[in-house]
């Protein structure tokens, strides 16, 4: 499959993921399969937070926005440009997907596809909803990913390589039971923000989007302040 067909199914995701927004979902006309997937997407994020409590309609749609905003044909365009892709047999690369927050495992997902290879995802069961639903919008586009795009319940097997994501202590597990295949497994991750006491109200604001974004739950929301003695907190 050329990958610029790839490239293609993913712009026009994000041009479906962008109707949808908290204050208001309006459907464009020129939105490819709307009469297919609008309404049934209106449908998983009211029922999204019965999945999981923590993915309330606020964080799903800012997680979809998010997407939206980087699934344009000029974002792709400049983050490909830096990569070669000559990929001489397709690989099916393997994986294990977090669900802490919504399509935390997106990312991977986008970069086996676009660099050429399958994907075979076992989702977590905290987030088995959207991925999903949005990997059958890009099939919907381009019918060929069908046999690139497979979801699996049970046991990974029948794969090349594979991405895990999880923590500490699944980390020991990912290790041992991928030890004979290439592997990029990541465990537990915390961020941190370096205060000096001169921080202006609007980088405040953007640290409390940080630190609360999510309830906090992603391994990219600030967990830990370092500030200078007898700071002020006030």
């Amino acid at each position: 499959m050329l990958q610029n067909e790839i490239k293609t199914s993913f712009i026009e995701l994000g041009k479906f993921l962008s109707q949808f927004s908290e204050n208001e979902s309006l459907k464009d006309p020129n939105v490819l399969h709307n009469d297919l997937f609008f309404d049934a997407c209106i449908d998983l994020i009211q029922l999204s937070q019965s999945h999981n409590g923590w993915f309330t309609n606020s964080e799903v749609y800012y997680a979809l926005q998010s997407w939206a905003k980087a699934l344009t044909e000029q974002q792709l365009n400049q983050w490909l440009l830096e990569y070669n892709f000559n990929v001489a047999q397709p690989k099916t690369v393997g994986l294990i997907l977090a669900g802490n927050i919504p399509l935390v495992g997106f990312h991977d997902f986008l970069c086996v596809l676009v660099s050429g290879h399958k994907v075979l995802v076992k989702t977590s069961s905290n987030d088995q909803h959207l991925l999903p639903f949005f990997a059958k919008y890009l099939i919907a586009i381009v019918p060929k990913l069908k046999d690139s795009i497979a979801f699996v319940d049970g046991k990974l097997e029948n794969f090349d390589a594979v991405i895990a994501t999880g923590s500490n202590n699944t980390s020991r597990y990912f290790e041992y039971y991928f030890k004979d295949k290439p592997s990029i497994i990541r465990k537990s991750r915390n961020s941190v923000a370096v205060l000096d006491g001169n921080e202006s109200e609007q980088q405040m604001v953007a640290l409390g989007e940080d630190i609360f974004r999510y309830f906090g739950l992603g391994c990219r929301n600030v967990s830990k302040l370092f500030v200078p003695k007898n700071y002020n907190f006030d």
